[in-house]
């Protein structure tokens, strides 16, 4: 079934979505997906064609698997191919959470941090949302002192709290069929003036490595014996400069693990 948006109104347009007005409801609208792929804080910029139609399945069974387990979230469903309907924010936080069970990508420049390096519990660490500044993290110190001291800090610890168990519940997601969710960037907004997890859940938006044996030693300090990244299914691959197919087809990979939630107790 397709949409015609050609009389809603246009809300909001980002790199990979645009928000239209739902006429009928003033409380929710509609989230369509757009072909676009970008990495670099905008900096490199791709067309794939059918990416959104992948994306979009990808993110409604993550979504409905959230919501099923008790997540808030803006997602209610998705009532044609890459479109959702989600409920309309009181206000956007114009941050970025981001949650790691193994370490990978940023944070290996940051110090004495080894690619492979296994957080038991996961960490979760809190980013402000601007390109030109590369999306700084906030220091752990000052989140703190913002929840224990701020008017905003029950935001705070809200986001935190989704965060940490969203990330373990995608994670024995994942497990069941064998791979491995390494780390987790969500966004929120406030609806009903509580913190909702908002905006996409794709290959854009997690590290996924498929496990390197049948059952993977997670007591280790280090596990990156036991896990294959270079078979990652996600968005490092065209970070990393993969052509466009071979991103597409890790998309797709994504998406068919992702169908099978809709099984998952």
């Amino acid at each position: 079934m397709a949409f015609d948006f050609s009389n809603m109104k246009k809300l909001a347009e980002g790199k990979t979505k645009i928000i239209y007005e739902n006429p009928s409801d003033p409380e929710t609208v509609y989230m369509a997906f757009k072909d676009d792929i970008t990495a670099g804080d905008g900096v490199k910029h791709d067309i794939i064609q059918g990416k959104a139609l992948v994306d979009w399945k990808t993110n409604r069974d993550i979504y409905e698997y959230l919501n099923r387990k008790g997540m808030r979230t803006h997602y209610i469903s998705s009532p044609a191919e890459k479109v959702c309907l989600v409920k309309k924010l009181d206000f956007k936080i114009n941050l970025e959470v981001v949650s790691r069970r193994v370490a990978a990508g940023s944070i290996l420049k940051w110090g004495k941090v080894r690619e492979g390096d296994y957080y038991d519990p996961p960490i979760t660490q809190f980013h402000y949302k601007d390109d030109p500044l590369h999306d700084p993290m906030l220091d752990d110190d000052y989140v703190e002192f913002i929840i224990q001291n701020k008017q905003d800090g029950r935001m705070y610890a809200d986001m935190r709290k989704l965060n940490a168990e969203v990330i373990l519940l995608l994670e024995t997601a994942f497990a069941h069929f064998g791979v491995q969710l390494v780390d987790l960037k969500l966004e929120y907004g406030l609806i009903g003036g509580e913190a909702t997890i908002i905006d996409e859940i794709t290959g854009g938006s997690f590290r996924l490595w498929p496990y390197a044996k049948a059952k993977p030693d997670f007591k280790k300090k280090n596990v990156l014996s036991e896990l294959n990244p270079s078979g990652r299914l996600d968005k490092d691959t065209y970070r990393m400069g993969g052509d466009l197919s071979q991103v597409q087809s890790k998309f797709e990979e994504i998406a068919k693990i992702t169908e099978g939630f809709k099984n998952l107790p």
